[in-house]
């Protein structure tokens, strides 16, 4: 007989002694107080034959320690504790619950409002100039255009207005100062999940519901890029710089395939191949995307 036998052997010994003692000890917390039966044979001597009352259950169940029950709802668990750590704003555990959810059960129930809050930090954090933000001062000189501005800091003018709060586009002077933000970001969209999200490199940023769908269907992730982000007014494109271009819609037009992420308005515009986006999300994506970024399309 072969040692590693033998070491199963006396394994498979342990775990029928470790079981039986747990019967044992079941069967005392659940029958205590009252007359048992002797046991008719040996077998019912190891798994007493007595039914169990509901009240001795339940006051079995409650000695247990809930942390180590199975969680029969993927994800919910680690999402409420989430929630309780949000409320005692200890947001460093909170987060981690939070990205836990979103990478191992990215379909769960819990998993789209795990998915909001996380990209409700994260953005703070962006616009706030903390951890990953590149924010930086720009100084105007003899010659720059809002246009200029952008393209040389890899920036958008939506983002340049807001960061600076600028109402309208007036005329420059050397010496000025704005505050600006290269936009690296890439863009990913999960046709399964339904969701367009907005990463840094390997770091999820947020994510945004697809309200509706009218891409071609594929079988495999296509890599592609964004070719503009235009301004539109009642249909009619809106020209660079304008300084209507802040409140004006927008479409993010990508280049392979051919096709818009528009603001969803409850009915596709017939002809048009494309995502459709709440247009309070479309509105923050636009922020934080210029032309070039580059997408990724997951059938």
């Amino acid at each position: 007989m072969r040692f590693s036998t033998i070491i199963r052997f006396f394994a498979a010994i342990s775990v029928i002694s470790a079981l039986v003692i747990t019967l044992v000890i079941a069967k005392r917390s659940l029958f205590k107080g009252e007359q048992q039966k002797p046991p008719a044979n040996k077998l019912e001597a190891l798994i007493p034959a007595n039914e169990a009352s509901a009240e001795a259950v339940s006051a079995l169940v409650a000695k247990l320690e809930v942390e180590n029950l199975p969680d029969v709802t993927p994800g919910e668990r680690a999402f409420e504790n989430a929630r309780e750590l949000l409320v005692k704003h200890d947001y460093v555990a909170a987060e981690e619950k939070l990205k836990y959810v979103n990478t191992y059960y990215p379909t769960a129930v819990s998993a789209p409002e795990a998915r909001r809050i996380l990209g409700e930090m994260n953005m703070d954090r962006l616009f706030s100039g903390k951890e990953f933000a590149d924010l930086k001062q720009y100084k105007v000189k003899s010659g720059d255009s809002f246009l200029k501005i952008i393209r040389d800091n890899e920036t958008n003018l939506d983002l340049l207005m807001f960061l600076n709060d600028l109402k309208r586009l007036d005329r420059l002077h050397p010496g000025d100062v704005f505050t600006v933000m290269p936009l690296h970001f890439r863009l990913v969209i999960d046709m399964q999940r339904r969701v367009l999200g907005i990463w840094d490199g390997v770091r999820y940023i947020k994510g945004y519901e697809i309200k509706h769908s009218s891409l071609p269907k594929g079988s495999k992730v296509k890599e592609t890029k964004l070719v503009s982000i235009e301004a539109q007014s009642k249909g009619d494109r809106i020209a660079l710089p304008s300084s209507s271009y802040r409140s004006a819609e927008k479409v993010l037009v990508l280049k392979s395939p051919q096709a818009e992420i528009r603001p969803y308005t409850g009915t596709p515009e017939e002809g048009v191949v494309g995502l459709y986006l709440n247009a309070v999300d479309l509105e923050e994506l636009a922020l934080l995307l210029r032309a070039d970024n580059s997408v990724e399309i997951r059938y």
